[in-house]
Protein backbone atom coordinates (compact mmCIF):
# COMPACT_ATOMS: atom_id res chain seq x y z
CA UNK A 1 0.00 0.00 0.00
CA UNK A 2 2.99 2.12 0.89
CA UNK A 3 4.69 1.75 -2.78
CA UNK A 4 1.48 2.40 -4.39
CA UNK A 5 0.58 5.83 -2.20
CA UNK A 6 4.35 6.30 -3.49
CA UNK A 7 3.88 6.14 -7.26
CA UNK A 8 0.75 7.79 -6.79
CA UNK A 9 2.42 11.15 -5.28
CA UNK A 10 5.25 10.67 -7.87
CA UNK A 11 2.71 10.40 -11.03
CA UNK A 12 0.51 13.88 -9.31
CA UNK A 13 3.67 15.41 -8.95
CA UNK A 14 4.88 14.08 -12.84
CA UNK A 15 1.72 15.31 -14.14
CA UNK A 16 2.55 19.03 -13.08
CA UNK A 17 5.74 19.18 -14.08
CA UNK A 18 5.16 20.36 -17.73
CA UNK A 19 3.13 22.97 -16.45
CA UNK A 20 5.81 24.68 -14.45
CA UNK A 21 8.35 24.01 -17.16
CA UNK A 22 5.62 25.59 -19.46
CA UNK A 23 5.40 28.89 -17.29
CA UNK A 24 9.17 29.08 -16.68
CA UNK A 25 9.52 28.60 -20.63
CA UNK A 26 7.25 31.24 -21.17
CA UNK A 27 9.02 33.33 -18.31
CA UNK A 28 11.86 32.49 -20.00
CA UNK A 29 11.09 33.94 -23.55
CA UNK A 30 9.18 36.63 -22.36
CA UNK A 31 12.80 37.57 -20.71
CA UNK A 32 14.28 36.72 -23.96
CA UNK A 33 11.72 39.48 -25.51
CA UNK A 34 12.67 41.54 -23.07
CA UNK A 35 16.18 41.99 -23.05
CA UNK A 36 16.14 41.50 -26.64
CA UNK A 37 13.93 44.48 -27.58
CA UNK A 38 15.80 46.63 -24.66
CA UNK A 39 18.86 46.33 -26.13
CA UNK A 40 17.55 46.25 -29.54
CA UNK A 41 16.23 50.28 -28.86
CA UNK A 42 19.51 51.12 -27.35
CA UNK A 43 21.59 50.16 -30.28
CA UNK A 44 19.08 52.27 -32.19
CA UNK A 45 19.35 55.22 -29.87
CA UNK A 46 23.06 55.01 -30.55
CA UNK A 47 23.25 54.67 -33.97
CA UNK A 48 20.89 57.81 -34.43
CA UNK A 49 23.68 59.72 -32.13
CA UNK A 50 26.94 58.93 -33.59
CA UNK A 51 24.95 58.87 -37.28
CA UNK A 52 24.26 62.80 -36.26
CA UNK A 53 27.41 63.26 -35.42
CA UNK A 54 29.44 61.44 -38.41
CA UNK A 55 27.00 63.94 -40.82
CA UNK A 56 28.26 66.72 -38.66
CA UNK A 57 31.84 66.08 -37.61
CA UNK A 58 33.23 63.55 -40.23
CA UNK A 59 35.63 64.53 -42.85
CA UNK A 60 34.73 62.39 -45.86
CA UNK A 61 31.83 63.14 -48.01
CA UNK A 62 31.03 59.20 -47.94
CA UNK A 63 31.46 58.86 -44.14
CA UNK A 64 28.78 62.07 -43.85
CA UNK A 65 26.83 60.76 -46.38
CA UNK A 66 26.79 57.24 -43.96
CA UNK A 67 26.28 58.58 -40.96
CA UNK A 68 22.84 60.44 -42.44
CA UNK A 69 21.79 56.79 -43.70
CA UNK A 70 22.27 55.83 -40.44
CA UNK A 71 20.43 58.29 -38.73
CA UNK A 72 17.30 57.81 -41.43
CA UNK A 73 17.44 54.11 -40.84
CA UNK A 74 17.63 53.66 -37.43
CA UNK A 75 15.06 56.27 -36.72
CA UNK A 76 12.86 54.03 -38.55
CA UNK A 77 14.18 51.35 -36.92
CA UNK A 78 13.57 52.70 -33.42
CA UNK A 79 10.13 53.66 -34.52
CA UNK A 80 9.09 49.72 -35.59
CA UNK A 81 10.88 48.80 -32.33
CA UNK A 82 8.77 51.24 -30.02
CA UNK A 83 5.58 50.26 -31.38
CA UNK A 84 6.55 46.13 -31.01
CA UNK A 85 7.72 46.65 -27.40
CA UNK A 86 4.26 48.75 -26.95
CA UNK A 87 2.34 45.49 -28.42
CA UNK A 88 4.54 42.92 -26.51
CA UNK A 89 4.27 45.49 -23.45
CA UNK A 90 7.85 45.99 -22.99
CA UNK A 91 9.08 49.95 -21.49
CA UNK A 92 11.84 50.43 -23.40
CA UNK A 93 14.44 53.05 -22.15
CA UNK A 94 14.68 56.80 -23.20
CA UNK A 95 17.91 57.60 -23.00
CA UNK A 96 21.29 56.34 -24.05
CA UNK A 97 23.46 54.42 -21.55
CA UNK A 98 26.28 55.30 -20.20
CA UNK A 99 28.72 53.63 -22.85
CA UNK A 100 27.19 55.15 -25.61
CA UNK A 101 26.79 58.41 -23.71
CA UNK A 102 30.66 57.99 -23.28
CA UNK A 103 31.16 56.95 -26.94
CA UNK A 104 29.20 59.87 -28.04
CA UNK A 105 31.24 62.03 -25.80
CA UNK A 106 35.09 60.75 -26.95
CA UNK A 107 33.18 60.91 -30.73
CA UNK A 108 32.31 64.41 -29.95
CA UNK A 109 35.70 65.57 -29.81
CA UNK A 110 37.41 64.39 -32.78
CA UNK A 111 36.56 66.24 -36.49
CA UNK A 112 37.76 65.18 -40.33
CA UNK A 113 40.00 62.35 -40.39
CA UNK A 114 40.62 61.56 -37.42
CA UNK A 115 36.88 60.97 -36.75
CA UNK A 116 36.36 59.32 -39.81
CA UNK A 117 38.69 56.60 -38.59
CA UNK A 118 37.25 55.85 -35.04
CA UNK A 119 33.76 55.81 -36.45
CA UNK A 120 33.90 54.06 -39.34
CA UNK A 121 36.00 51.30 -37.00
CA UNK A 122 33.08 51.80 -34.36
CA UNK A 123 30.67 50.91 -36.86
CA UNK A 124 32.23 47.58 -38.27
CA UNK A 125 32.42 46.21 -34.65
CA UNK A 126 29.07 47.47 -33.94
CA UNK A 127 27.91 45.85 -37.16
CA UNK A 128 29.48 42.60 -37.05
CA UNK A 129 28.15 42.34 -33.21
CA UNK A 130 24.81 43.59 -34.12
CA UNK A 131 24.72 41.08 -36.65
CA UNK A 132 25.55 37.97 -35.05
CA UNK A 133 23.03 38.98 -32.38
CA UNK A 134 20.08 39.76 -34.46
CA UNK A 135 21.06 36.11 -36.09
CA UNK A 136 21.18 34.42 -32.59
CA UNK A 137 17.87 36.27 -31.99
CA UNK A 138 16.02 35.40 -34.85
CA UNK A 139 16.56 31.60 -34.41
CA UNK A 140 15.97 31.64 -30.54
CA UNK A 141 12.89 34.18 -30.07
CA UNK A 142 9.82 32.18 -30.29
CA UNK A 143 7.68 35.34 -30.45
CA UNK A 144 6.22 35.81 -34.02
CA UNK A 145 6.44 39.06 -34.30
CA UNK A 146 9.93 39.85 -32.41
CA UNK A 147 11.15 37.47 -34.17
CA UNK A 148 9.66 38.73 -37.89
CA UNK A 149 11.29 41.98 -37.07
CA UNK A 150 14.69 40.71 -36.06
CA UNK A 151 14.40 38.55 -39.01
CA UNK A 152 13.64 41.48 -41.06
CA UNK A 153 16.42 44.20 -39.87
CA UNK A 154 19.05 41.92 -40.34
CA UNK A 155 19.31 42.56 -44.02
CA UNK A 156 19.89 46.00 -43.45
CA UNK A 157 22.50 45.32 -40.65
CA UNK A 158 24.17 43.38 -43.16
CA UNK A 159 24.04 46.11 -45.63
CA UNK A 160 25.29 48.32 -43.49
CA UNK A 161 27.88 46.26 -42.26
CA UNK A 162 29.21 45.79 -46.09
CA UNK A 163 28.82 49.96 -46.44
CA UNK A 164 31.31 50.03 -43.26
CA UNK A 165 33.78 47.77 -44.82
CA UNK A 166 33.82 49.61 -48.20
CA UNK A 167 34.26 52.75 -46.85
CA UNK A 168 36.86 51.25 -44.45
CA UNK A 169 38.73 50.18 -46.88
CA UNK A 170 39.10 53.53 -48.89
CA UNK A 171 39.94 55.57 -45.98
CA UNK A 172 42.64 53.00 -45.11
CA UNK A 173 41.31 51.80 -41.69
CA UNK A 174 42.07 48.20 -41.66
CA UNK A 175 39.52 45.34 -40.79
CA UNK A 176 38.48 45.17 -37.73
CA UNK A 177 38.01 41.70 -35.55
Amino acid sequence: MQTMTGWLLLATAAAFLPATGGQDAKRDTLSTVQSFLKKAAEGQQAEIEMGRLASQRAGAEQVKQFGAQMMEDHQKASQEIQLLASKEGVVLPTELTAKHRDKREEFGQLSGDAFDRAYIRYMLRDHQKDVKEFERHAKAIKDPPVQRWAEGTLPLLKQHLQTAQRIASSIGVEGVR
